[in-house]
């Protein structure tokens, strides 16, 4: 009788005998193969990282030989870690990046605005925040504490503003601010713009006027804040050319800069004065559905039909004097002309709102208590608007 060969146990089958040698193939040939593409990868990264610092470097000494001293701090990567507890409290967010709330080793608390774009232009952009913020020293300017700038980060160290920003006091406020409020924002952020305009030599323009970098303290005091826009104004031209886009923020851009590509600092006050007919009527300057279109355009609608009730922010429940609103109404709509001659300057701006304050804390003294119940007739040809039927259907062009 023959014997039977019985293949089992620890005795491979003849085709595993193949299916391992196949395997033992694949890994000889896979694992070098990806030990090669890791270390190609590896040496990538090292390399960008390296040319990324020293592209950052370079335009560091290039744009910086005539960048002014900072007399603020220069934090390393590892200080922000720590100060802002390894960023773990984010107050903000752009396009730019984030913004992080930190605390310095007094216990003064800042603001951590982190820049997300590390190329060259990105250090042009935070060198040209921090040399405007270096050459200016107002009250209702934001403070620059410091900044970084390395291989691992860009990053500038504000103050930190308590109140948050005024578009979300306007929105998003359980409590709505007051008119008397209202104003004396409008006239403290007025003030830190003229700064710009007239103190600053040459004159600075901001470029990005809006509810949301216009700060406030706790105790509600307005500072003007985010400069990475900023131009410096040459005081021999009438326009400075913008050389590449037009920037700004939909609903704010001044219509003529943005056909012209011309910017001056009238494409401030344009901007100021949407802000305005914000405090006013506690809309947004731009809104979906809005049949009259932005809010510049609504507000010309309403006032064309002698309607100047219908565009005060009801949130005020007539808490106001009618005549300061009238005044500041007809100073929003100069500001907002499409021609930049025809706007006033941020120094009539300014005038113009501490009479308007003064008007109304005059009638708050008179009718303490008092609910607008003594409202003076003003007549709708007292306010000084000329409404141009050639003016374009869009006043505050969408662009970014």
């Amino acid at each position: 009788m023959k014997a039977v060969q019985i293949y089992g146990g620890t005795n491979p089958l003849p085709h595993e005998h193949s299916g391992k040698k196949k395997m033992l193939i694949a890994i000889a040939v896979v694992v070098p193969l990806l030990i090669i593409v890791v270390a190609i990868l590896t040496a990538w990264w090292i390399k960008r990282k390296k040319y990324n610092g020293e592209n950052i470097g370079r335009t560091w000494q290039i744009v910086g030989e005539g960048f002014p001293k900072l007399e603020s701090r220069q934090f390393s990567y590892n200080d922000l870690k720590k100060i802002t507890n390894q960023f773990k409290t984010s107050i903000g967010t752009g396009g730019f990046g984030s913004v992080y709330l930190g605390l310095l080793e007094d216990g003064v608390q800042v603001a951590v605005k982190m820049h997300s774009n590390m190329s060259a232009q990105g250090v042009k952009e935070l060198l040209a925040e921090a040399a405007s913020l270096t050459r200016v020293h107002h009250k209702n300017l934001v403070s620059l504490m410091g900044y970084c700038i390395d291989e691992n980060c860009m990053a500038l160290v504000y103050e930190f503003m308590q109140g948050g920003n005024l578009h979300d006091k306007l929105t998003h406020n359980d409590r709505p601010l007051a008119w008397k409020q209202r104003l004396r924002i409008a006239n403290e952020s007025a003030q830190g713009l003229e700064y710009l305009h007239k103190a600053c030599n040459p004159p600075l323009i901001h470029r990005d006027v809006k509810t949301t970098n216009i700060l406030l303290t706790e105790n509600l005091e307005a500072k003007l804040a985010d400069f990475g826009l900023s131009r410096v104004f040459n005081n021999e031209a009438v326009v400075t050319h913008v050389s590449t886009r037009v920037v700004g923020t939909p609903g704010y851009l001044d219509p003529e800069y943005y056909l012209s590509n011309q910017l001056s600092t009238k494409s401030d006050v344009f901007s100021f004065g949407v802000v305005l007919l914000e405090l006013i009527t506690g809309r947004r300057p731009v809104v979906a559905g809005l049949d009259e279109g932005n809010l510049v355009q609504w507000v010309h609608q309403r006032l064309s039909e002698g309607d100047i009730k219908s565009i005060v922010d009801p949130k005020m429940q007539d808490g106001f004097d009618i005549n300061s609103v009238w005044k500041v109404t007809n100073l929003a709509c100069k500001c907002t002309e499409f021609t930049s001659s025809e706007r006033p300057t941020m120094t009539a701006v300014v005038a113009e709102l501490k009479e308007s304050l003064d008007l109304e804390s005059s009638a708050t003294e008179m009718h303490t208590g008092a609910t607008n119940s003594l409202i003076t007739d003003v007549s709708h040809d007292s306010l000084e608007i000329s409404f141009q039927s050639g003016m374009p259907a869009a006043s505050g062009p969408s662009v970014r």
